[in-house]
């Protein structure tokens, strides 16, 4: 079959790949990589980042005209408008639900929908300009958090505790997103988690829950380990809970990735998207479950049936964590090694290493999720085990930075 991939999340194009398919590649420049020239897509298009979705439609039907395609498929959302163009234009299939997409992208949107079905959610506004937020703040009560109603990796979100914390706050959020809008919602106090699913038609499997960790002040994820640790009645209440809202949105045919807070009244919607969890979830999924969704999702974004391929019971045969280093600093400093990689790579229950910074990039100051600089996947007995492990492996990883003696 010749599909059409739209944008990144490779390890999904790798699985096509892997059964046989023809793949083209649509990437803007901002997300293409070196490594896309060879290997699996007989074409790559990339063009420019502002380019639009009718832009990316023509270059798809002049492709189409040439060998057909069977199918246009994308598994992250920043192409889902470029993906549902493109199927409409050619009128071949696509798993991806744009209204969808729109109602949990935007969450004041998604608030919303909480409410109209009554399922339980936390107080929130919605305010467009400076004085509009002042007063929206004033409204929720403190504390509370402020965030854009469309970005992801935690860009822009602000946690207010005091009435001292606003001004400072506000210019974390940035004014570009206060013109546009934010969400303020009041501040859920509890342990955070992830749901991990797959809706197979409207019936949602949940194959796992994912434990997060998150700095208090920027909310960077600092770490993830699967499966969660929760009593049965916990798991069973998060799980029905993320169950309802699933109903609630339709999702069908497509991943969750369902971010919820477990408080004392019960779970809270953080946020929710259609496609899978990012940072390295899926990696412990299949790890700690040996359900390996980048497959199964594949598969079902090119119209198979994947419900036969999942286990009536799924029950974690151990447990996996992944830790990220987040050195941050001023970008006058530079990356001039890494040392303890190899060591780190050598301990028998360290399945990876990942470095995202390369020798010679500036040191970030870490206020999203995109700062961090490398990260260690671990598996253990337990979920504590395996965050331990991962923890302490990270810890090994030295980021050596270089500075002008001016600065000294």
């Amino acid at each position: 079959m010749r599909i059409l991939v739209s944008g990144t999340n490779r390890m999904c194009h790798d699985r096509l790949r892997a059964q046989g398919h023809e793949l083209v590649l649509f990437v803007p420049r901002g997300r293409a990589q070196r490594e896309d020239a060879v290997g699996l897509y007989t074409h790559v298009v990339i063009l420019d980042d502002s380019a639009g979705a009718d832009l990316w439609a023509d270059v798809a039907e002049s492709l189409h005209r040439r060998t057909p395609f069977a199918a246009v498929a994308a598994y992250n959302e920043h192409t889902y408008p470029i993906v549902r163009a493109i199927s409409e234009r050619l009128d071949i299939p696509t798993t991806v639900d744009l209204d969808l997409f729109e109602k949990v992208l935007d969450k004041a949107r998604m608030r919303a929908v909480l409410d109209e079905h009554e399922l339980p959610s936390c107080r929130y506004g919605f305010a467009r300009g400076r004085q509009a937020v002042l007063e929206a703040i004033e409204e929720i009560g403190l504390p509370c958090i402020v965030k854009p109603v469309d970005t992801e990796a935690s860009v822009g979100v602000s946690h207010i505790d005091t009435a001292e914390d606003i001004e400072a706050a506000l210019r974390r959020v940035g004014r570009h997103h206060i013109d546009r809008g934010v969400v303020v919602e009041e501040f859920l106090d509890g342990e955070e988690y992830s749901v991990e699913g797959i809706s197979v038609g409207r019936d949602h499997r949940i194959v796992a829950v994912t434990r997060k960790f998150t700095d208090p002040d920027t909310f960077v994820s600092r770490g993830h380990v699967v499966p969660a640790p929760l009593a049965p009645e916990e798991h069973e209440a998060v799980t029905a809970y993320v169950t309802r809202v699933l109903d609630a949105f339709g999702f069908h045919d497509c991943p969750s990735h369902t971010e919820v807070m477990l408080t004392s009244r019960g779970p809270r919607i953080i946020e929710m998207h259609n496609r899978v969890a990012g940072d390295a979830i899926m990696d412990l999924v299949r790890l700690a479950t040996e359900v390996d969704l980048y497959d199964l999702i594949a598969r079902q974004s090119i119209g198979e049936d994947v419900g036969a391929l999942l286990p009536d019971r799924i029950v974690p045969v151990r447990s996996a964590a992944v830790w990220y280093a987040a050195p941050s600093g001023p970008p006058t400093h530079t990356l001039a090694e890494v040392q303890g990689v190899e060591k780190v790579r050598e301990l028998p229950y360290v399945d990876t290493v990942t470095l995202l910074r390369e020798p010679g990039s500036p040191q970030p100051t870490v206020t999203q999720n995109f700062d961090r600089s490398g990260c260690v996947i671990t598996v253990g007995d337990s979920p504590q085990q395996a965050l331990t492990r991962a923890r302490e492996a990270t810890g090994m990883l030295s980021f050596v930075y270089t500075w002008s003696s001016r600065e000294r």
